[in-house]
């Protein structure tokens, strides 16, 4: 099999990136018009509480395997993939039952005490065995791109993405629809009969969970063509190694996954302290300051209704535009990894620094001017995006301008990661986070308990946790990944201010055009503008050099 180069390899995945994220965007855009604020607040807290027992059984499993698989190539020991392979898929497809049987016994609990949003307990119960099928998928993910063969990777996450949009959208708009025009049957099939609720209170848990319920079958589809894939790939196979290779692969495999799968779960504690504390401070500006929800009230939101609904819109609408850029730049840590393990498996100091360097200038230069340009043209985006959700944009444009900000610091950081896990310290990005996630937390927690901020305390918190978290990953990066964070200081600082260049350019385009066209019209030329003014300003401030292009393709 032919390796590909981290240019090449970043240049597959970010395709299929960017594919999966326009056929996201078709599935959350109508989702969240279909459901609202109040269902989109089902839909995202059964995410909030599903993800970091998804983190913990997922994420670091790839970069487990794939490091395994480079290592053992690096060495001349390819028939040994195989063997990790197998090793892996026994011993995650273990941590995959386990975090499914956690989700789905502890739905209601968890519901209950740490949310406190009962009717989003279905939603939380259909995500569940997603769990499994996400571990066994990382696994095959893994080991193709420890081959650096991005392929597959790509090709199962197009899958997935295709099957969740139709799955989701046909069993949402199938719960929908069955419940406005045969109630009876509905209700008879939730088993909301028995419970006496009627179809109209029933419609929007069930109709999230029935979403949700999309979403787990597209990770399965997902996983079937990996099991096919691989049965037609050209990893050599081995024989069954003997009990103590097993085991020296097995710690291997845990003594990458375990700190990155900690490190994982506390950063998708994120999400959780979102649903916690924003959810409890707006519960309590209810009472303490009704005043500030007066347009929520006129509209016909019922005062028990406002939290859910404003936190629905905040992760339905904002979250959702602002995790668009960094599930694109992510792509370029992971076709990274490969190389950079195997340069730390060889003891080449100076090619891990040069994939250090390639990795995170990478992130920058796409990350910088995709968040400026949110954060400048953030209603036009909305408005856009969801045109008939005036009522929600007017709740979270602001977190988004406060997200878009935040946007490169979480690029570089995770590029930031994904080579110091790869250089056998994933220790490092656990302890970061964890620190991080305290700042988030302590930022919530006094941010969005002020009536004046309110959800947009918590976007502030999130930019003040990726602030602290990015500046510190650099600098462990330059300790122990031969990273040089000087250089790139400098880089930043060209780079950041092309960016302004571009989301200003953006801006008064915007505010020209919306005056008298169509809104899409204008906030496509607007990103068309300021794409240009980036690109313009990059060149002719030096930042790309025939340097900087080698350390990339290489």
């Amino acid at each position: 099999m032919k390796k590909q180069g981290f240019l090449y390899g970043s240049a597959v995945l970010i395709a299929s990136a960017v594919i999966v994220k326009i056929i996201g965007a078709l599935f959350r855009i109508p989702l969240a018009n279909m459901l609202g604020g109040t269902g989109m607040g089902y839909f995202s807290a059964a995410y909030g509480i599903f993800m970091p027992v998804y983190a913990v059984s997922v994420t670091g499993l790839p970069a487990a395997a794939a490091r395994s698989v480079s290592a053992a190539a690096a060495r001349g020991r390819e028939g040994e993939t195989d063997a990790v392979k197998r090793t892996a898929l026994s011993l995650f497809g273990l941590v995959g039952l386990v975090g499914t049987a956690v989700i789905l016994l502890g739905a209601y609990p968890l519901c209950r005490f740490v949310s406190g949003d009962i009717p989003a307990v279905p939603a939380v119960m259909a995500i569940a065995p997603s769990v499994l099928a996400g571990c066994l998928v990382s696994v095959y993910r893994g080991c193709s791109e420890g081959m650096r063969n991005m392929y597959p990777t790509a090709v199962s996450q197009v899958i997935e993405a295709c099957a969740k949009l139709i799955f989701g959208l046909s069993l949402c708009g199938g719960c929908l629809w069955l419940s406005e025009n045969r109630p009876e049957l509905f209700l008879r099939i939730t088993g909301c009969e028995r419970l006496g609720i009627s179809a109209s209170e029933a419609a929007l848990p069930y109709s999230a969970a029935a979403a949700v319920f999309g979403i787990t079958l597209s990770s399965f589809a997902g996983l079937i063509y990996m099991i096919i894939r691989d049965r037609h790939d050209d990893i050599p196979r081995s024989d069954r190694l003997p009990h103590r290779e097993t085991v020296r692969i097995r710690k291997e495999l845990l003594r990458t996954a375990v700190p990155a799968a900690v490190g994982a779960l506390v950063i998708n504690l994120t999400s959780l302290i979102d649903l916690v504390t924003v959810m409890r401070s707006l519960r309590t500006l209810t009472k303490t300051a009704p005043w500030i929800f007066s347009d929520l009230l006129g509209a016909g939101i019922a005062y028990s209704d406002i939290p859910n609904f404003i936190y629905g819109s905040f992760t339905g609408l904002a979250v959702t535009v602002f995790n668009l850029v960094p599930s694109v730049t992510n792509m370029f840590g992971k076709s990274m990894l490969p190389a950079a393990a195997a340069a730390k498996a060889e003891g080449d100091i100076k090619r891990l620094g040069e994939c250090s360097g390639g990795a995170v200038l990478a992130a920058a230069l796409a990350s910088v001017p995709a968040g400026l340009g949110i954060a400048a043209l953030a209603e036009p985006i909305l408005s856009t995006l969801f045109g008939g959700r005036e009522l929600e944009i007017s709740v979270c444009v602001n977190a988004m301008i406060v997200l878009g900000i935040a946007v490169p610091f979480v690029c570089i950081s995770s590029a930031a990661f994904a080579v110091l896990q790869a250089a056998d310290r994933a220790d490092i990005p656990v302890k970061i986070m964890a620190v991080g996630a305290a700042v988030k937390l302590f930022g919530n927690i006094f941010l969005t308990a002020d009536p004046r901020l309110g959800v947009t305390g918590a976007a502030i918190a999130t930019l003040m946790c990726y602030i602290f978290i990015c500046i510190c990953s650099l600098i462990m990066l330059s300790k122990h990944g031969g990273f040089d964070g000087r250089g790139f200081f400098y880089s930043f600082l060209k780079i950041f201010s092309c960016g302004l260049l571009c989301g200003a350019a953006a801006f008064l385009t915007c505010s020209r055009l919306s005056e008298h066209g169509n809104i899409l019209i204008s906030t496509a030329v607007s990103c068309g503008v300021g794409a240009i003014i980036y690109i313009l300003s990059t060149y002719f401030s030096g930042i790309i050099t025939k340097s900087t292009l080698k350390m990339l393709i290489s």
